[in-house]
């Protein structure tokens, strides 16, 4: 590889630039720091801890990897990977430990070495492990023989999921703002009821000059008005909102979440055909050593 395309970090990658855009092979002695986001063709590092990394060929991980997402176009060598997401085209190879995280390969996961715990792996190719660990609070979850996302499909999927979300969130605020209106709008007709027999009732206190019980009535009285101005600025303002979401749903996209829909489950099915055609041509495996 010609020099210029070795760039070489002496300490940590530091989280104060954000985000770093390297074409060649970043050569880093300390760690990344948290908060970066970085692409590079191929990684060398330390540590990684709560950081965004995309390589093209490989990342290399002396230590741990911990709080982080890494998509690899090739593939991930690591001694520990805790808490994170982890996605590779090639094969995923830890050498002590993988915890609590997600692991996606297209290839194999190999850990024959070391522990599996309470993490989801999926391997299109194998699974090896010396120790899986799981329990009822934190279960393990491994699957093969299915292929991963790939960039495309994944931008599919984000997409289906983020129309889906937007419009589940629009009718959870229309069902919000109709609950608002509807008991609004019953305190109001019960306020409305009783005025009438209390202004009746103070004017007969007036008539009989009845000072004590005017005074006992006379604040709940002013409550009550207090109550009726309330809900009404509630269901004005529960009105409003009501008014602004339709409009929202008026005008989201159905169309395009339709489209992201459909787009979706066949990406999906076919995924699951090219994963049935090859498991028959050469099985996937897990392999457990201890």
């Amino acid at each position: 590889m010609n020099k210029k395309q070795i760039h070489h970090i002496k300490g940590n990658l530091s989280s104060r630039k954000k985000q770093y855009n390297y074409p060649g092979h970043l050569k880093i002695d300390g760690d990344i720091e948290s908060g970066c986001q970085v692409t590079a063709d191929l990684i060398e590092v330390n540590n990684i801890v709560q950081a965004e990394v995309r390589v093209r060929t490989g990342i290399i991980i002396h230590e741990a990897a911990k709080d982080s997402k890494i998509e690899s176009s090739g593939y991930i060598e690591a001694d520990k990977i805790v808490n994170s997401i982890i996605r590779a085209k090639q094969d995923i190879i830890v050498r002590k430990q993988i915890l609590f995280s997600r692991i996606e390969t297209n290839e194999n996961c190999l850990i024959p070495n070391g522990l599996i715990e309470s993490s989801e792996i999926m391997a299109y190719r194998s699974i090896e492990a010396l120790t899986i660990k799981s329990t009822s609070a934190s279960p393990c979850s491994l699957i093969i023989g299915i292929l991963c996302l790939d960039d495309q499909d994944q931008k599919v999927k984000d997409l289906y999921f983020k129309l889906k979300d937007e419009k589940k969130q629009l009718y959870s605020e229309l069902e919000n703002a109709e609950q608002t209106i509807k008991e609004t709008t019953q305190l109001k007709q019960k306020i409305k009821a009783i005025k009438p027999s209390l202004k009746q009732k103070i004017t007969h206190l007036k008539q009989t000059n009845n000072t004590e019980a005017l005074k006992e009535l006379d604040p709940f009285f002013k409550q009550l008005n207090k109550r009726m101005e309330s809900a009404f600025a509630n269901l004005t303002e529960a009105l409003s909102a009501k008014e602004n979401i339709l409009k929202k749903i008026n005008s989201f996209d159905h169309e395009q979440l339709e489209i992201s829909e459909n787009d979706y489950f066949l990406q999906k099915q076919d995924r699951i055909n090219r994963s049935i055609q090859n498991y028959l041509i050469d099985p996937p495996t897990v392999r457990v050593h201890g």
